[in-house]
């Protein structure tokens, strides 16, 4: 298990803010119906699962900008992983309330 903090960021033609969240929207659509366990931040995301299925997503909503018709997009990821495997709870254990 692997945890993965993930921002994508869609780069032109765009006339406006609202229009590049759209495309920011919807690349949190394809991590909410992938079945994994994720948080959405102010900033990014971070998705929780196993190697295979976090880099999958990655992929998938890396190139889901280029099919909405950006023409560059910059994705910025970051990984954490633990022998054993890490969740996103045992990250923030510290710092949540019960």
């Amino acid at each position: 298990m692997i945890i993965a903090d993930i921002a994508v960021v869609p780069l032109r033609p765009y006339k406006g803010e609202d229009e590049m969240y759209k495309v920011v929207d919807a690349c949190i659509e394809i991590i909410q119906n992938s079945g994994l366990k994720y948080e959405i931040g102010a900033m990014s995301t971070t998705v929780e699962g196993e190697f295979d299925e976090v880099f999958e997503i990655i992929k998938t909503v890396h190139k889901l900008p280029f099919e909405l018709g950006c023409e560059r997009v910059i994705t910025t990821i970051r990984i954490d992983e633990k022998f054993g495997g890490l969740t996103i709870n045992d990250k923030l254990k510290n710092h949540r309330q019960v």
